[in-house]
C-alpha cells in the first residue's frame, strides 16, 4: 500500500478546493474543486451562505478521499482570513449570512472607535489598523445590527469565528470550537505577545470572549473529522491563514524573505521572523507557530483588487488579451502612456485612501484596448512595488522575491515588478503554494515537513532587472501623482525603519 497523503483544503474567496500531498516527495495533485457564490446584498455588503459553503467543502473532501482510495494521514486547512461567521451554541446552525472580509457594512462601527480613541489601542496590542477589513468590526457589527444575537452572546448562547473556525466546528461534528493563531491574529483582538485574545479588547469593542473561539498554535491537534462527513476519523493537525500559508508554501522561512500574491487582491508578505515589527499603512501578523509561547511574525500589506484588475480587463476588454499580452515598453513615452488606478471600492495598503473610484488617465484620440490593458497590468505592478518599498528593509535586502497567484502568470507584470524592486523575481511551478503550506503545518503536529525543493518536473521562471528600469521607475512616478492628485491619502514614508510593537 501507497504512502498516506495529506490533505488540503484551500477555501478561498472564489472556491474551494481538496488536495492530495506525498508527504515524503512533496508531489500533489487538486483531488476536487468548487466554486463558490457570494451574495451581493449592496454596495458594500458582501456575505456568504455558511451552510453550502461546510456543503461544497465536504463535497470536494468526500471526492478527494474517493480519488486516494485510502484513508489520509492528515488534513492541513487554510482559508481566506477576515470573513466573519456565527452560530447558535445550542443548534450549531448558523444565525446570519457569513460577512466577508472585503464587506464595508461595518464603517460606523470604525467611524465610532476613532472617536472613541480605540485605533491606538488595537494597533498597539494586534498589530492591526481600525478598519471594516478585519473580523472585529464585523462582528461588533452584527450584535448591533441585531439585538436577539447580542443576547444569545451575554447569554454565552453564541460562538463566532473565521472560515477556518467554522470548517472545523462543522467537519468534527460541533465538537471543537477553535481557531489557529495566524487566523486570530486577523480579529483584531489578539494580543500579539501573550498570543492570546487580550485582557481588554473584546469588552472595549463590544465582543463577549465566551463567543471566541480557542486559539491553538498552526500546527495542533484540533480534533478528528465526523465519519458523517468524511468516511473516517481523520485528525486534523493544521491551520493556517490564506496568505501565511502561501509565505509558508513558498518556502519563506527565514526573517527576509517575502512573496507578493496576485489574487483577488495583491498581497506582499515577509517573514520577520520573532520580532513582532510594525510599519506605517502595514499590519504585523502571526505567520505560523508549533508552540503555545512562541511564533514567526510577518508584516503585510493588501492592495484591494490589484488582482481583481485582470479579471475586470478581461471582462470589459479581452479575455485573451490580458493573459497572452507580452508588451514592448522602450518606445513609449510618458506623455503617451495610460495610467489606471484600480481603487474600485477602495485602493488598500500602503496608503490607504479616502474615497474609492477607479480612473483611467491619459486616453488620447489614437488609444486603443491594449493601452488601457497594459495600464491595468502596470497597476497591479506598481501595486506590488509600493507595498515592498513600504516594508522596512525589504527593498534593499537583496533578496529573490517570490511571486504567485493568477496575475503572476503574466510574464510582463513580472518583468515590470524586477525592474521596478531591482529584484530577481522567481515564479514557483507550483500554483498550490498556499495548500501546501497548510500541508506543511498539518506535518509539522508530527514532527516532520515537507521536503525544502518538492521534486517538480518544471523550473520556476526567474525574471532579472532588465536595461528598461528606467521605464518602470517613470511609469511609477507618474501613476503616484495621479494618486496623489485625485485620492487623500498619505505618501508612504518608503524603506525605512521598523518599530517593535
Amino acid at each position: 500500500m501507497r504512502q498516506p497523503q495529506v490533505l488540503a483544503i484551500d477555501c478561498g474567496t472564489q472556491s474551494v478546493r481538496c488536495l492530495l500531498i506525498d508527504p515524503v516527495t512533496g508531489a500533489h495533485e487538486v483531488g476536487a474543486a468548487e466554486k463558490l457564490a457570494l451574495k451581493i446584498k449592496g454596495p458594500q455588503q458582501i456575505e456568504i451562505d455558511p451552510v453550502e459553503l461546510v456543503a461544497a467543502t465536504v463535497r470536494v473532501l468526500r471526492a478527494t478521499i474517493a480519488r486516494n482510495g485510502q484513508a489520509p494521514l492528515c488534513i492541513g486547512i487554510t482559508n481566506m482570513r477576515e470573513s466573519a461567521i456565527a452560530w447558535s451554541r445550542d443548534t450549531g446552525l448558523p444565525v446570519h449570512d457569513g460577512i466577508m472580509w472585503m464587506s464595508q457594512q461595518s464603517q460606523n462601527i470604525v467611524a465610532r472607535w476613532d472617536q472613541d480613541g480605540l485605533a491606538p489601542l488595537i494597533r498597539q496590542k494586534t498589530g492591526l489598523s481600525n478598519h471594516t477589513f478585519f473580523f472585529g468590526s464585523k462582528v461588533a457589527w452584527l450584535l448591533e445590527e441585531k439585538p436577539e444575537l447580542a443576547a444569545m452572546a451575554k447569554a454565552g448562547r453564541l460562538a463566532v469565528g473565521t472560515i477556518d473556525s467554522w470548517l472545523l466546528y462543522s467537519l468534527t461534528g460541533g465538537t471543537t470550537h477553535a481557531t489557529d493563531v495566524s487566523n486570530a491574529s486577523r480579529y483584531q483582538l489578539l494580543n500579539l505577545h501573550s498570543l492570546d485574545w487580550d485582557d481588554d479588547l473584546p469588552e472595549a469593542l463590544g465582543i463577549p470572549r465566551a463567543t471566541l473561539p480557542e486559539v491553538l498554535p498552526t500546527s495542533s491537534q484540533f480534533g478528528l473529522t465526523d465519519p458523517e462527513h468524511t468516511g473516517y476519523r481523520i485528525p486534523i493537525t493544521g491551520m493556517i491563514g490564506d496568505q501565511q500559508g502561501s509565505l509558508l508554501g513558498h518556502g519563506c522561512d527565514r526573517p527576509g524573505e517575502a512573496k507578493a500574491t496576485f489574487g483577488t487582491s495583491c498581497v506582499v508578505s515577509a517573514n520577520y521572523g520573532e520580532n513582532a515589527s510594525a510599519a506605517e499603512g502595514l499590519v504585523t501578523s502571526v505567520a505560523w507557530s508549533t508552540s503555545e509561547k512562541a511564533a514567526v511574525y510577518e508584516m503585510e500589506g493588501s492592495a484591494f483588487h490589484c488582482g481583481y484588475t485582470m479579471s475586470w480587463l478581461s471582462r470589459m476588454l479581452s479575455p485573451q488579451a490580458t493573459i497572452n499580452i507580452e508588451l514592448e515598453r522602450s518606445h513609449l513615452t510618458s506623455s503617451q502612456r495610460v495610467y489606471l488606478v484600480p481603487s474600485f471600492t477602495e485602493l488598500g495598503a500602503p496608503r490607504w485612501p479616502k474615497g474609492s473610484g477607479a480612473m483611467i488617465s491619459g486616453l488620447r484620440m489614437d488609444s486603443d484596448p491594449s493601452d488601457i490593458i497594459r495600464a491595468g497590468i502596470e497597476s497591479m505592478a506598481f501595486q506590488a512595488f509600493d507595498l515592498v518599498k513600504a516594508i522596512p528593509g525589504l527593498l534593499s535586502n537583496g533578496q529573490a522575491l517570490s511571486v504567485d497567484g493568477g496575475g503572476a502568470c503574466n510574464n510582463y507584470l513580472c518583468q515590470l515588478l524586477s525592474d521596478l524592486t531591482s529584484k530577481a523575481i522567481v515564479r514557483p511551478p507550483s500554483r498550490e503554494l498556499t495548500a501546501l503550506g497548510a500541508a506543511r503545518v498539518a506535518l509539522r503536529t508530527f514532527g516532520n515537513d515537507l521536503p525544502a525543493g518538492p521534486a517538480v518536473t518544471v523550473p520556476p521562471d526567474y525574471f532579472h532587472p532588465s536595461e528598461e528600469q528606467s521605464y518602470a521607475a517613470d511609469g511609477f512616478y507618474h501613476w503616484e501623482e495621479l494618486i496623489a492628485r485625485n485620492l487623500d491619502c498619505r505618501r508612504p514614508a518608503g524603506d525605512g525603519g521598523a518599530d517593535t510593537i
